[in-house]
């Protein structure tokens, strides 16, 4: 049985109780639908404000414009829940973060982008299918997936990009940190590691800016990155 994610419950309560709603909900009305102290369902409200997904007109909370952009069939809720962790690592490291989604077996997704400081900089195209292989973030969930899944998967690549992989698929596991130097976009670098909800490999959270600025740091930033993701409680369990 799956362990419950406290802040997950509590959003996802949130959200359903503004829903089904007919107007707009109270923070007490919240606190006690939730049977939790006001102080921290206003907490998980602020940031549900901050992001789009309520919106206060003076009598309560009602949903946003975020729910009905990111919510439905083309949306995820993960740049609510990984928001202020991805803009936490991008203001370390100084470069873009992303986090993409596996779609299917062979394409990865990304969903969110938190910019880098630099001018110069790597700027994904966001809800756009790209090959798993051979992105950092989809060496990072074709690791972590099972041994059949794995070779399905890899029949539908080049043999030159499934062995490459082979050959990394064990320091992947061991480090938990993939790394794409150049494979995909020549001047591009870029290091992934996992984000996980209740044991399980929900998305993959990339650190990524030109090569020639990152080569030497991506190591560094792929294990600032695992420490921030697992200090919010996003790390495997």
């Amino acid at each position: 049985m799956n362990a419950e994610h406290r802040t997950v419950s509590r959003i996802v309560a949130i959200l359903e109780t503004v829903a089904a709603a007919d107007s707009p909900v109270t923070l007490s009305a919240l606190a006690a639908s939730l049977e939790a102290p006001k102080s921290s369902v206003h907490g998980f409200v602020r940031g549900l404000l901050h992001t789009g997904y309520l919106v206060e007109d003076g009598r309560g909370y009602a949903l946003g414009a975020g729910v009905h952009a990111l919510l439905g069939p083309t949306g995820t809720t993960l740049p609510l829940l990984l928001g202020e962790t991805c803009e936490e690592i991008a203001v370390r490291t100084g470069e873009t973060v992303t986090l993409a989604l596996r779609v299917g077996e062979r394409s990865v997704v990304y969903v969110h982008a938190e910019p880098s400081a630099f001018e110069v900089c790597y700027s994904p195209r966001l809800r756009q299918r790209r090959p798993l292989l051979p992105t950092s973030s989809g060496k990072v969930f074709l690791a972590a997936a099972g041994a059949e899944d794995r070779a399905r998967t890899l029949e539908h690549f080049s043999p030159p990009v499934a062995e490459a992989f082979l050959a990394e698929v064990e320091g992947i596991r061991e480090t938990g940190l993939a790394f794409n130097r150049g494979e995909t976009v020549p001047d591009v670098g870029a290091v992934a590691t996992g984000v996980h909800i209740d044991g399980a490999l929900v998305a993959g959270l990339t650190v990524a800016g030109p090569l020639s600025r990152v080569s030497s740091q991506l190591e560094r930033h792929g294990r600032l990155a695992q420490e921030v993701v697992r200090a919010e409680g996003f790390g495997p369990s």
